[in-house]
Parts: C-alpha cells; sequence; structure tokens
C-alpha cells in the first residue's frame, strides 16, 4: 500500500561516469640485469664482491625464516 502524503526516501545524487585509469609514462626500457648490478658497483663503478656477497646472506637467512610460514600454508 502506498501512502501519498508520506515523503519518500531521496534519490543519492548521481556520480560523474568513470574515467578510464590514465596509463603510465615509460621512459626507454634498459634489461634488468643491468639494472640489478647497478646496485652493487662501488663508488668506482667496479663490481663490489663484498656487498653481493652480504646481500645473498641476508636473503639466506630471511629465507629461512620465512620458509616455515609459507610450507604450511602451501601443505593446506
Amino acid at each position: 500500500m502506498i501512502y501519498l502524503g508520506r515523503p519518500g526516501r531521496p534519490m543519492p545524487p548521481r556520480q560523474p561516469p568513470m574515467r578510464p585509469p590514465r596509463q603510465p609514462v615509460q621512459g626507454p626500457r634498459r634489461p634488468a640485469g643491468q639494472n640489478i648490478l647497478n646496485h652493487f658497483r662501488d663508488s668506482e663503478g667496479n663490481v663490489d664482491i663484498d656487498k653481493i656477497t652480504t646481500t645473498a646472506q641476508q636473503v639466506g637467512k630471511l629465507y629461512g625464516q620465512v620458509s616455515p610460514l609459507i610450507t604450511k600454508f602451501i601443505k593446506r
């Protein structure tokens, strides 16, 4: 039953149409290996083996800490 004297719910305001997302502007692409190696160079531009070794040890420790958690989720 409709009551004519009773006000209805107000209509929500109209939203403007959604615009498509903008594409990010990308510069020229360089090989990925070249970018990674730049992080392991010293001030003279030579590859620093000590930095590479230290980073590899840190990654190994991190893997040792995280791998038990990951295996719990994978086994389920």
